[in-house]
């Protein structure tokens, strides 16, 4: 009997003590949760622009000839999971013997590296002088220009004229031209540049700094200038 008393006495109070020792680590628990939270929460805030700045990415750049500012350019990068999507577009407002305005909007797109659509469009005193789109289908790129399709010989494109203010191409030996269709041989010159000459006989000088294009150098058979970053 007093065996039985004691044992009931002693289960009582551990039972009491289990639920103290219970309702302090729910405390603690809860309290730990709250705060692992409120770490989560400001940790991802603190992100975010981080990550907003790795999608979408803007370069502004003004156009130099004989010294004068002649127009601007702007381009536009952003990328969404394995694709991305490049955008340029310039004005240049200059005189020969009568003002010329010149507009030119360019887009590529990438999907897991790859050239998946590109299309050049250039105005000139408000005439259409270039319309062209270039699209992969299936395994091979299709050209539409005049309403005329021409299928391309080559089947990957991994980086082309656009994509090279965006990317230093440190291990590249050449680079799409969409105006031209063709692949162009990349040398590297002897102040650090990046030179691309065309089958025109023009060419364009690519300058980096810290990966991210400065300046570019275009030779034209009639003129010269230069494209450079706005700080």
């Amino acid at each position: 009997m007093i065996l039985f008393i004691i044992y009931t006495l002693l289960k009582k109070y551990f039972s009491q003590s289990g639920k103290k020792v219970y309702l302090k680590v729910g405390k603690f628990l809860n309290a730990f949760i709250y705060r692992l939270l409120i770490y989560l929460l400001i940790r991802f805030i603190a992100f975010i622009p981080i990550l907003a700045i790795a999608q979408n990415s803007q370069l502004n750049y003004k156009i130099i000839r004989n010294g004068t500012d002649i127009g601007w350019l702007r381009l536009e990068k952003n990328c969404a999971g394995n694709k991305s999507e490049l955008l340029l577009v310039s004005e240049i407002k200059t005189k020969a013997i009568l003002p010329i305005t010149m507009f030119a909007r360019e887009s590529s797109t990438f999907e897991n590296g790859k050239l998946i659509y590109s299309s050049q469009f250039r105005k000139t005193n408000g005439t259409t002088k270039l319309d062209k789109q270039t699209k992969l289908v299936i395994d091979r790129y299709e050209v539409l220009e005049n309403g005329e399709k021409v299928k391309l010989a080559f089947p990957t494109i991994n980086t082309n004229l656009l994509s090279l203010y965006f990317q230093e191409p440190i291990t590249s030996n050449s680079v799409y031209c969409d105006k031209q269709q063709c692949f162009v041989k990349i040398t590297k010159t002897a102040d650090g540049g990046y030179k691309m000459k065309f089958p025109n006989g023009n060419s364009n000088c690519f300058y980096y700094k810290e990966g991210i294009c400065t300046n570019v150098k275009i030779d034209h058979t009639f003129y010269s200038a230069e494209i450079i970053i706005n700080p």
